[in-house]
C-alpha cells in the first residue's frame, strides 16, 4: 500500500514533526507500506530538510509552494497570494497522487485540509491541536474583536472541512467530544506515542540532589512561559537553591530574556534546543507545563514517561486527562499565584511528589508506548482501505 503524509515542513523541532517522524519510521520498519511525506514550505538556508532522523525507506517530496513567504504581508495581499498558492498546491498534490498511484493520504491538517475530501484517493486527517487552536492562536497574536471573530470563522471553516472526511484522528477524548458537539461524528481518538519509547533511560546517572525545575516548549505565547516566570519570582525568593530551566526556541526569546532581566531573576536559564530530551527530564526534579492551551502536550507525556513529578495549568485540552487520578497536580488555567503555590508544594513534599511520579510513569509507559499506539493506526489504515 502506498501512503502519503502531508505536513508543511520537517525542518522544525516541534512535537508534530517529531511524532510524524516516529510513526513513519515505525511503519517503514514494521510493515510493507511505501511511505512518502509531502511538504509545502521551503527549508531556510543553512537548515537541514529534516530535523529528526528518517528511515531511509521513507521518501520526502517538497513542493516548495512557500505559504510562509506571505505571512507578514498586508491582509488583503496575503489573501490573494494564499488563494493563488492554494490552487497551485491542489493541482500539484492531485497530480502527484495520480502519478504515484497513492492509496491513502493522511493530512496533518495543513493547507490541504480545505480540499482533502476531493483528492483522488482515500484520505483521513490527524489533528495535533485542539479544535479551537486556530482561534486561540489568532487571539494570542492579535488582541482585538476583529481577530477573535476571524478565529471563530477559521474554526468554522475547519469544522466544515472535517465533516465530509472519512475520519479525523484527535489526541484526547475531551477534544473528540468537542468535535462531536460541532456535528462531526467521524472522529476517533488515538493518542501520540511517546517519542522516548525504546530509548534507554540511564536512571543510574540521575543525581539524588537534583534542583532543576524544567519547562519545555516553543517560546511562544501559547506556552505561557511569561506566566511561569511570574510564578517563579516567589519560588526563587524562597528556594534560591532551585533553578528554572526552559528548553526550546521561538519568537518570544527576546521578550522572555528582557522579562528575566527586568524582574531580577537570577536562577532562570533559557537553554535553547536540545536533541537529548531524555537527559533533560532525567536531571529534573519537577516538570511544569504553563500553557494557555494545548492539544495533547507531548512534553508532559515525556516527563511522565521519565518519572518526573508534574505540575500543569488545567488548560484545554490534554493535561487533565494525563494527570488525573493522582498522577500529578493541576492548577486553574492562568492562575499565576496558584501555580507558584503548587510548585512550592511539590518542592517541599518530595515523598508525595515521588508517589505522583511513579503513578504517572506507569500510566505513560502503558498508555503511550508504540506497541500500544501503532497497532491502532494499522487497524485504522486497514479499515479505511
Amino acid at each position: 500500500m502506498r501512503i502519503l503524509y502531508c505536513i508543511p515542513a520537517l525542518y522544525n523541532a516541534g512535537g508534530m514533526e517529531r511524532v510524524l517522524t516516529q510513526k513513519v519510521n515505525w511503519l517503514a520498519s514494521h510493515t510493507e507500506h511505501e511511505i512518502t511525506i509531502i511538504t509545502t514550505e521551503r527549508t531556510p538556508e543553512g537548515t537541514k530538510d529534516t530535523y529528526f532522523p528518517l528511515d531511509k525507506q521513507v521518501q520526502v517530496v517538497s513542493l516548495n509552494i512557500d505559504f510562509d513567504a506571505d505571512y507578514s504581508k498586508p491582509l488583503l495581499t496575503k489573501w490573494f497570494a494564499h488563494m493563488r498558492k492554494m490552487r497551485e498546491y491542489e493541482r500539484a498534490l492531485k497530480r502527484y497522487i495520480r502519478a504515484q498511484e497513492i492509496d491513502l493520504c493522511i493530512s496533518l491538517c495543513g493547507k490541504e485540509i480545505a480540499f482533502l475530501h476531493s483528492l483522488p484517493c482515500r484520505s483521513i486527517a490527524e489533528l495535533h491541536f485542539a479544535k479551537d487552536q486556530r482561534r486561540h492562536l489568532l487571539e494570542a497574536n492579535h488582541r482585538s474583536p476583529f481577530w477573535s471573530l476571524l478565529g471563530y470563522i477559521r474554526t468554522w471553516q475547519l469544522v466544515n472541512a472535517i465533516r465530509p472526511l472519512e475520519c479525523l484522528v484527535v489526541l484526547t477524548e475531551a477534544d473528540k467530544k468537542d468535535w462531536n458537539k460541532a456535528g462531526c461524528k467521524n472522529v476517533i481518538c488515538i493518542p501520540n506515542p511517546c517519542s522516548l519509547d525504546r530509548q534507554e533511560l540511564q536512571k543510574s546517572s540521575i543525581s539524588s540532589d537534583k534542583n532543576t525545575v524544567l519547562a519545555v516548549g516553543r517560546l511562544h505565547e501559547q506556552k505561557g512561559f511569561d506566566l511561569l516566570l511570574q510564578a517563579w519570582r516567589t519560588i526563587e525568593q524562597r528556594h534560591p537553591d532551585r533553578t528554572l530551566r526552559i528548553v526550546g526556541e521561538g519568537p518570544q526569546r527576546d521578550k522572555l530574556g528582557h522579562m528575566i532581566e527586568n524582574t531580577g531573576l537570577r536562577h532562570v536559564l533559557l537553554a535553547g534546543r536540545t536533541k537529548n530530551m531524555a537527559n533533560e527530564y532525567l536531571n529534573a526534579s519537577l516538570f511544569v507545563l504553563s500553557s494557555r492551551y494545548e492539544g495533547s502536550p507531548l512534553v508532559l507525556s515525556e516527563a511522565m514517561w521519565c518519572g518526573v513529578p508534574c505540575v500543569a495549568f488545567d488548560c484545554p485540552q490534554g493535561p487533565a486527562e494525563l494527570l488525573a487520578e493522582g498522577r500529578g497536580w493541576l492548577v486553574p488555567k492562568g492562575d499565576v499565584d496558584a501555580l507558584s503555590r503548587q510548585i512550592e508544594y511539590a518542592i517541599t513534599h518530595p515523598e508525595e511528589a515521588e508517589q505522583h511520579a511513579q503513578k504517572a510513569q506507569q500510566f505513560a509507559q502503558q498508555t503511550y508506548s508504540e506497541k500500544n499506539i501503532m497497532p491502532k493506526w494499522i487497524e485504522l489504515i486497514e479499515h479505511i482501505i
